[in-house]
């Protein structure tokens, strides 16, 4: 038990040595313009999917709600009826197009916004390595 003792009390005043390297921990992460670029390139082209599948999504389900509500209101059954089924297929549609088009719309609004954030925040980084 001594022996541990007196090892630690040695060891405690054994001098304390510097990081080789202090600056690497500070240093901000390498930045590459041209990935920071690709990444932005790659999250605009997903909003603008994103974008072109919501647009006619909404409008095939808006369509289908007035087709569903106009075939509740004939007083014709099997008129009436026809319109139903093609509102509600046309609703579908549009919420299978729509639903995937505004999560496109939005995680790829999201990266851009990422993408400019950390162009932003490394500009002075950027600039002096040109």
């Amino acid at each position: 038990m001594r022996g541990w003792l007196v090892a630690l009390v040695l060891l405690s005043s054994a001098p304390a040595r510097a990081q080789d390297k202090p600056d690497d921990e500070l240093s901000p992460a390498r930045v590459d313009p041209k990935a920071l670029d690709r990444a932005y390139r790659r999250a605009q082209a997903r909003r603008n999917v994103g974008i072109g599948l919501a647009g006619p999504g909404v409008a095939l389900s808006i369509l289908g709600g007035v087709l569903i509500v106009y075939g509740a209101n004939d007083p014709h059954l099997f008129g009436g009826g026809a319109e139903v089924a093609a509102g509600s297929v046309s609703s579908g549609l549009g919420l299978a197009i729509g639903i995937p088009g505004v999560v496109l719309w939005i995680l790829g609004q999201d990266d851009m916004d990422v993408a400019t954030w950390r162009r932003r925040q490394f500009l002075p980084v950027i600039s002096l390595s040109h």
